[in-house]
């Protein structure tokens, strides 16, 4: 049995305390707040061994180990430290993917901005690595380039962009497989289709719509704690985050994002969901989550007045199902970003308008992979709408937009190596010389190791 000393209780109480005063006048951040300390303090002071790690898929566990005698020389702890430090080192991977853009618009170059635009580039172009300390610890980080690239989900730039970021840097710490832990500057646990991985999507890539203003766009620093339960039929992600940064925030406000799924066949254990199982697994998921962060933006920048909360909200569902006749994907979600009509003030905050701003919508799509192998490779038929509502999109206010597409995927090394052609059309229900209909082909090469 693990038992608490009498300083933590005591310090866990004061610190509890605190919270309740300082708090008090805003009773929206109290729970937040207070669970998080909980379950901090409680991982802080039990400090769970290795031993009790229980990994992503239940494995046997070995016999206990029995208490060593004392060491009457040190070469043997030495030898012991050795033998870990180079067991650390040995578990340290590189891993390298790139996706390859090859892509044609029906505008956005010539005089007046309205010739075709043809544009190649790395949409991704990524070196990660990762290891483990013991069987509890671990690290994961991620360095990415992105350019040279001119056209945009609803911009073609003048001039090509390019930027190179780490996009991923944090601590792993799996307790059991109902307690892990990340922190560092890893994704927000909101959405579904955010968090699906971006080298595994069922499309050419995740929707342009799911995104909020974060330090790297879906990305944000923090701690996030999950884990699954009763056999990962749920999952549960509780996360307290940066949020939004800025010299014109009204207050520093943590953003706080509570998400649950249920696997109703076989379980998503992982924190990275997919976006095709390539006939792997059958499939079906239903999530959904909430996220705040109080005081976040002003409806009125230069005058620092109205001050606005952040709220959002999203609900999903997931369904792959392997049949002998080829399997079939479908999947959709409606999520809703919440600024408190900021883009009604006078001056408001940038990061509560356009394409990352206060919106709502939803997504849907499908996919049909054929039974056994064209040539070398697997072949997937695919499709996705979407409909989304703007508050203010490129000065207009509530702009809405439909988007489809249709496409192919070719798995020629499953995901490792796959080529993807999708045709893609952007439809404005309100039009001006900025806001034009248009149209993008898009053919991706991807590979990673």
């Amino acid at each position: 049995m693990l038992v608490l000393k009498r300083g933590v209780v005591k310090n866990f109480v004061n610190c509890i305390s605190a919270y309740k005063e300082a708090f008090m006048a805003k009773a929206r951040i109290i729970l937040p707040v207070v669970l998080l300390g909980v379950l901090l303090v409680v991982f802080l002071s039990i400090g769970i061994p290795p031993a009790h790690a229980q990994q992503t898929e239940p494995a046997t566990q070995a016999a206990p180990a029995t208490q060593a005698e004392p060491a009457t020389k040190s070469a043997p702890a030495e030898a012991q430290v050795t033998q870990q430090i180079a067991s650390a080192l040995s578990s340290i991977k590189l891993n390298y993917a790139f996706q390859l853009y090859g892509q044609w618009r029906d505008t956005g170059s010539g005089p007046n901005g309205t010739d075709n635009t043809s544009d190649v580039y790395f949409k991704r172009n990524r070196l990660m690595m990762s290891g483990q300390l013991d069987d509890v610890y671990g690290f994961y980080a991620a360095v990415q380039f992105q350019g040279d690239e001119r056209i945009f989900p609803e911009t073609v730039s003048s001039t090509p962009q390019k930027n190179f970021d780490i996009i991923d840097t944090f601590l792993t710490a799996d307790y059991t497989d109902a307690f892990r832990l990340r922190a560092g500057l890893t994704k927000d646990p909101l959405i579904r289709e955010d968090n699906e991985s971006c080298f595994e999507p069922l499309s050419v890539d995740r929707s342009y719509f799911v995104y909020t203003n974060l330090p790297r766009l879906n990305r944000d620093f923090g701690v996030v704690l999950w884990g699954n339960l009763a056999d990962a039929l749920f999952q549960y992600r509780v996360a307290a985050m940066k949020g939004n940064d800025d010299i014109n925030d009204p207050k520093s406000s943590m953003r706080y994002t509570a998400r649950v799924h249920v696997s109703l066949l076989d379980p998503e254990y992982s924190l990275v969901y997919k976006g095709t199982y390539l006939g792997k697994k059958k499939v079906l998921t239903i999530g959904a989550g909430y996220q705040l962060e109080s005081d976040a933006v002003y409806g009125n920048v230069a005058g620092k007045d109205m001050t606005k909360d952040y709220k959002a909200y999203t609900y999903d569902v997931f369904f792959e199902y392997p049949t002998p006749a080829g399997t079939f994907t479908v999947s959709g979600a409606y999520l809703k970003e919440d600024f408190d009509n900021a883009y009604q003030g006078a001056d408001p905050d940038p990061r509560s308008i356009g394409i990352n701003g206060e919106k709502s919508g939803w997504y849907a799509k499908a996919g049909y992979m054929l039974p056994g192998k064209i040539g070398t490779g697997e072949l997937q038929f695919f499709g996705r709408y979407e409909k989304w509502k703007f508050a203010e999109l490129s000065g207009i206010f509530d702009q809405e937009i439909k988007w489809s597409a249709l496409g192919i995927n070719y798995f020629l090394k499953g995901q490792d190596l796959r080529l993807t052609l999708e045709y893609s059309i952007n439809d404005f229900t309100k039009e001006d010389p900025v806001n034009q209909d248009f149209k993008t082909v898009t053919v991706m090469l991807q590979f990673r190791i």
